[in-house]
């Protein structure tokens, strides 16, 4: 097995230390800003807060760097490599943990209240899978009585002689986690495309009011629900009519031969004797719009975090496979480039912490700035049941169509906007349907 020289040793060293540093800043930042302050409270952002605390362990054993590395069965050796093998590979299960958040806000319509309730499950796993190799690595020894915790080059971790386990207790895991990262991106990426491929024919078509309907297919019936106040006769329509009153629109096509189309008759539904009263006490329609918004916002987000867990694992993954390929030759460019990469967990975190939550950290130096305290919440589970339901009432009052309503848990997922062009034209055509207007 080759040994890098002296020099090399120590730029490592001092690449590793230096990085940690930037990290652990970086981990303080979100936790005082999260603590500090209530506008840092967004799904994203609190598997964020929990993640931050495995990159200072990390960190910790980082800046232990070669110290070690000449005494491995000493206790520090054993705590660095233990350190390493636990926190490392848990940002890449958080990573996870976000992308499962993205899945379960696409496809089950969660939003922020819920999600926190996989708060606790996304604890025990990040951190318990890994702790049981790590701590089984501690008391682990082979007939000559070598510990599995040793010199690893850079730092004190698995040694050579043990490199099988480097792979499935560490890199393997990672990676697989990596893909299943990114199948559920794929997806989630596949099924924003196609919604969004629906509401752009949508609205390359004539709005509702205006349709003329010509069909071939052999059976047809839509149903069309409105809050237009539209007669039984068209000729008889009024502007000041009941705009909360709901009608159903049916229609229908016949078979091919003779292309006979029945007529659209507009038919009053019994929802209309209650639709004003049900429209203000269900805002089942609109949150289930506002979770959309705020799923896509949240995917962006998670890909960001995504693309930093890729920047972190490739360089010393192609170590690992050089390391295993060659021989258990040691490639001083790829171990560089580990020392360099791996360390700077927390610090990709935090900017893209501070990136998606940019109005918050503003906000948050205005408070410094002017002595204010901001509001704090519990960090599992919100504030107060009373005031939580406080907040949430007063959000769903002041929302407004086509403007972002803050107050709903479903619009606080990010800082991201919510709101791109597409959404932006559902809106619209939402409103415009439910007065009648045809939306081009």
């Amino acid at each position: 097995m080759g040994q890098l020289d002296a020099g090399v040793l120590d730029t490592i060293s001092n690449i590793e230390r230096g990085c940690s540093v930037v990290s652990l800043i970086g981990c303080v930042f979100i936790i005082v800003t999260f603590c500090a302050s209530s506008s840092f409270h967004k799904p994203i952002n609190r598997l964020v807060f929990y993640a931050s605390f495995g990159n200072m362990m990390t960190n910790v054993g980082t800046l232990m760097s070669t110290s070690f590395i000449n005494s491995p069965h000493s206790p520090g050796c054993q705590l660095q490599g233990f350190l390493i093998q636990m926190f490392m590979p848990a940002d890449a299960f958080w990573t996870l943990a976000m992308a499962f958040n993205v899945y379960l806000t696409f496809y089950h319509k969660y939003d922020a209240r819920k999600l926190r309730r996989m708060e606790i499950p996304y604890l025990l796993c990040c951190y318990g899978i890994p702790f049981i190799p790590a701590f089984v690595y501690i008391f682990l020894k082979d007939k000559d009585g070598y510990r599995a915790y040793g010199d690893a080059t850079i730092w004190c971790w698995i040694t050579t002689e043990w490199d099988v386990f480097r792979i499935a207790t560490f890199y393997g895991p990672v990676w697989v986690v990596i893909f299943a990262t990114f199948f559920i991106y794929i997806r989630a990426g596949r099924t924003i495309y196609e919604k969004h491929k629906q509401l752009n024919d949508f609205h390359s078509s004539e709005g509702l009011s205006s349709i003329d309907v010509i069909t071939t297919l052999r059976t047809t019936e839509v149903t069309v629900t409105t809050s237009e106040a539209m007669p039984p006769n068209p000729a008889d329509f009024r502007p000041h009519a009941d705009p909360d009153a709901n009608y159903s629109v049916h229609i229908s096509a016949s078979a091919p031969a003779g292309d006979k189309i029945e007529p659209v008759r507009p038919v009053v539904t019994e929802a209309a004797k209650k639709s004003r009263l049900g429209r203000k006490k269900d805002p089942a329609r609109r949150r289930n719009y506002e979770i959309n918004n705020a799923a896509w916002a949240y995917a962006k987000c998670s890909l960001l975090f995504f693309t930093a867990l890729l920047v972190t694992w490739i360089p010393s993954s192609a170590n690992r496979v050089y390391s295993v390929v060659r021989a258990q030759e040691i490639n001083a460019p790829l171990e560089t480039m580990s020392a360099f990469v791996l360390p700077l967990q927390g610090f990709w975190n935090a900017a893209i912490y501070a990136v998606t939550s940019w109005e918050a950290c503003r906000s948050f130096w205005d408070d410094i700035k002017t002595g204010k305290r901001p509001e704090v919440m519990e960090l599992v589970g919100g504030a107060d049941p009373q005031e939580e339901n406080k907040r949430h009432s007063r959000g769903i009052a002041n929302f407004r169509p086509g403007n972002r309503s803050k107050g709903i848990d479903s619009e606080s997922m990010t800082e991201l906007n919510t709101r791109t062009p597409s959404a932006d034209a559902h809106s619209s055509a939402e409103t415009n349907s439910a007065y009648g207007r045809s939306s081009t």
